[in-house]
């Protein structure tokens, strides 16, 4: 059983690179000015950064669109975003200003203009502490294995903590995989995860705070 007690904070970017297009067999190497080489720089750098700075870290470039996106064209133009996240609020801000400084040396030394905007910022979560002390015990109650964990992906439970009390319970899936077609549960480790959110709730039932029920 993952007994969850934070979230990790995330930033979202959206980022243009515009060159020049032209044909790939007519325009000298020197001279070009092929905006996905430069993402392709940028999306080294966005995997440097969370290497740099591991083991708590992750950042991806998650989506890429090429235009004029044609076999025989140099690339003029590309869209792509990028995902930081770290669980710590201090270091996501570092990670965000190595980004920033890293895309704008890329472009100005690869000669291509740059937009870049940030779509979403979330910062880290805590969870309250009474709710995972509860996961935690139901788990032993139960003769569970568990372990603390921070969570890496956002989770509809990060904006209920903001107006009530709340918790995860995360339980294993085959290879760490998900969003994919391949992730997989066991059934026994779905009873298990189940079987913890229902001690928990019981738990939170008998628990009182001004002779009410919280």
């Amino acid at each position: 059983i993952g007994v969850v007690t934070e979230a990790q904070g995330q930033r979202w970017y959206e980022v243009t690179l515009t060159g020049q297009a032209g044909h790939a067999g007519s325009t000298p190497m020197h001279l070009r000015k092929d905006a996905l080489l430069g993402c392709a720089r940028i999306v080294e750098g966005v995997n440097r950064i969370g290497l740099d700075h591991a083991p708590l870290p992750v950042s991806t470039v998650g989506l890429v669109e090429v235009r004029p996106n044609s076999p025989n064209v140099i690339p003029g133009s590309v869209f792509f975003t990028v995902d930081l996240r770290h669980p710590e609020d201090d270091m996501m801000a570092k990670m965000d200003a190595e980004f920033r400084e890293m895309v704008s040396r890329v472009a100005g030394e690869s000669g291509l203009g740059v937009e870049l905007s940030e779509t979403y910022v979330r910062p880290s979560t805590e969870f309250d502490r009474a709710c995972v002390a509860q996961v935690r015990e139901a788990a032993a109650k139960l003769n569970y294995k568990y372990r603390e964990m921070v969570s890496g992906p956002g989770h509809d439970a990060l904006y209920v903590a903001r107006v009530v009390p709340a918790a995860l319970v995360f339980i294993p899936c085959e290879g760490g995989i998900s969003h994919d077609e391949a992730e997989n549960a066991r059934p026994e480790d779905v009873e298990a995860g189940a079987n913890v959110l229902l001690h928990v709730v019981l738990a939170r039932d008998a628990t009182t705070f001004e002779g009410k029920h919280v």
